[in-house]
């Protein structure tokens, strides 16, 4: 619940009339927004930019009860309007990133929400019945009191939308200056404040939504000296033969643990490596973790048990993260957005090849809709030719946000991708060196090979059943074989190589 810079809607008509005999001054915000709204209109600025209200109904649109019932309302949605989700979601766009805001579920349906009532402002003849009618049935005390409105004041707004707290909500605010124009509402001149003042917040949560989700930056130095340190810790196990269970004792337990945890969800023991989209060698996994444990407090010293541990949780989130956006991806497909350049250019499919009669269907004109502007009734607000090209600075606005959209989007990616791509250089150079080390080993070795006698194969068993032995990979059926054969060797399966 988002409070009102004032206490009730009495003292905001205090501050709206600003009369010098009033008891207790207007905040500073307040006096800000006055002036704002006073130079609009001197400007003859009198059609308010609803995305503020639009922003807030949306917010909190989904209830309870309509989420139970989701399931169906968009399904009949897509139904009735499959082919022209591009143009709804291109309509209008409010400065929530719904994915990374909320969790898979509730972010695809607060955009199927979006999708719906910008389809209800381009006139949409489905979608427009289809808001009303989830107003109506989900939000059923509201509507029956804003019904009884043929034309509504700033102080009818508060008090349709106070809250048990003796406060406002900008959520339910937000609905009613939204839905008046679905139910045929009138609103006031005075109304034009409440759009400013809603706006204004709008800007002000979408800062903090950024800043609470802004990308953590790790220093390529630091990074590398982390690689470093994991491989020393690393070194001192080298020429055990028990090297990856010593070195990696906890990580193993960690992450054995995690895999029970699936398990116990239904899921496969590995389920987690399926959910990520990139694989590194676990020393520059360990590096990235260090580094990130290292940005986050640069004073604080981590063990390598320590590091081991916290890498088991970082792969874990960049699964879940890797899972997120992949979804989100493929939702954006499947409602029309647009796709990756790249998609048209080097893409085998081309829609255009495949041939098939086509139904005619009778082309309706389509109404030209003011989609941004709130009808408030003052001065020549309501001429045609004024309110379009209100409509038509909306537009590019709007055209503007959803680039910026794309943007901010795009530059969250390329900044994870880059990540991605500093671990894989950094692996496959690990990879490199251990090669370069193993050929050098070989030119350099002049030991002869010993001559073995010719034995039988039970003397041959005998002779290396008690040998310390370490078999890494391998069918099943091979590895079940020798272990019947050599129960004292040490047998590694091959998943717990993955990312080593």
């Amino acid at each position: 619940m988002v409070r009102l810079p004032f206490s009730n809607p009495d003292k905001f008509e205090e501050d709206f009339d600003f009369e010098m005999d009033r008891r207790s001054a207007p905040s500073p915000e307040m006096i800000s927004l006055l002036m704002q709204d006073a130079m609009n209109r001197e400007q003859g600025k009198v059609a308010p930019d609803t995305t503020g209200a639009d922003y807030f109904l949306l917010c909190d649109f989904i209830t309870r009860d309509m989420e139970y019932d989701f399931p169906l309302i968009e399904q009949d949605f897509i139904k009735h309007c499959n082919g022209r989700l591009r143009e709804f979601s291109d309509a209008g766009w409010y400065g929530e990133l719904e994915h990374i805001n909320n969790g898979p579920q509730q972010g695809l349906r607060k955009k199927i929400v979006r999708l719906i009532y910008n389809g209800a402002k381009l006139g949409d003849p489905y979608c427009v019945e289809l808001i009303r009618y989830l107003y109506k049935t989900y939000h059923k005390k509201e509507y029956n009191q804003l019904k009884r409105f043929s034309t509504i004041s700033t102080k009818e707004i508060f008090s349709l939308s106070e809250d048990d707290w003796d406060g406002c909500s900008y959520e339910a605010m937000g609905r009613i200056l939204g839905m008046c124009q679905f139910m045929g509402i009138k609103l006031n001149e005075d109304c034009s404040i409440l759009f400013l003042l809603l706006d204004k917040t709008r800007k002000e949560l979408i800062e903090d939504d950024d800043e609470q989700s802004e990308y953590i930056e790790i220093d390529d130095d630091l990074f590398s000296e982390c690689v470093e340190q994991v491989e020393q810790w690393n070194e001192q196990y080298k020429g055990d033969f028990k090297y990856y269970q010593k070195a990696h004792k906890e990580y193993y337990a960690w992450d054995n643990f995690m895999g029970m945890a699936f398990r116990n969800h239904g899921y496969r023991y590995d389920y987690n490596y399926f959910c990520k989209r990139t694989s590194t060698s676990l020393t520059v996994q360990m590096g990235w973790t260090l580094a990130l444990l290292r940005t986050i407090d640069d004073k604080k010293e981590y063990t390598f048990e320590d590091v081991q541990r916290y890498t088991v949780l970082y792969e874990a989130v960049e699964a879940l993260t890797d899972v997120a956006d992949s979804f989100q991806k493929e939702v954006d497909t499947l409602l029309g957005e647009q796709l990756d350049y790249f998609v048209f250019e080097d893409g085998l499919f081309k829609p255009e090849n495949i041939k098939y009669k086509q139904p005619e269907e009778k082309k309706e004109a389509v109404k030209k809709v003011i989609t941004n502007v709130a009808p408030v009734s003052m001065g020549t607000a309501s001429e045609e030719d004024y309110l379009n090209e209100i409509a038509e600075l909306r537009k590019k606005v709007n055209e503007q946000e959803q680039e910026n959209k794309a943007l901010r989007e795009q530059n969250r990616q390329i900044k994870k991708a880059q990540g991605e791509a500093d671990k894989l250089i950094s692996k496959y150079q690990s990879e490199r060196d251990e090669l370069v080390a193993l050929r050098n080993f070989a030119y350099k070795s002049d030991q002869e090979i010993p001559k073995i006698a010719d034995e039988n194969l039970t003397e041959m068993q005998k002779a290396i059943a008690d040998k310390e032995i370490v078999i890494i990979g391998g069918h099943i059926n091979w590895i079940n074989k020798l272990k019947k054969m050599f129960p004292k060797w040490m047998f590694i399966p091959s998943r717990f190589l993955q990312g080593c």
